[in-house]
């Protein structure tokens, strides 16, 4: 399975590479009120509507200075069936294979 890596709160997080939509660095999210500050607000790319999150900030660290400011530096939008997610990473890594057919090492 190919995977698209990145780092979050000193972690390396996989998503497969399927669920990739877009690497989006021309958007800024529009802020929600009463949100936790994870949570940076929508977007509309390309007549979707997706949830922004800082991943690092909902794991536990302190959230990304430009995670608010006008310099988004890029958003990961996700898409599986119904559902549509936009995350903020620390950086960005890849894609990597990984043998693993059966998905016996994937944690949920």
């Amino acid at each position: 399975m190919e995977c698209f890596l990145l780092e979050a709160a000193d972690k390396y997080l996989g998503i497969e590479a399927q669920y990739i939509y877009r690497i989006a660095d021309d958007i800024k999210p529009t802020p929600v009120p009463l949100v936790p500050p994870c949570y940076i607000g929508i977007v509309y790319y390309r007549g979707d509507l997706f949830d922004v999150i800082d991943i690092g900030c909902l794991l536990g660290k302190d959230p990304l200075p430009q995670a608010r400011s006008d310099k988004i530096i890029y958003v990961i939008l996700i898409k599986w069936e119904q559902r549509k997610l936009g995350l903020i990473p620390n950086r960005i890594i890849g894609l990597e294979w990984l043998d693993d057919p059966d998905g016996s090492k994937t944690r949920f």
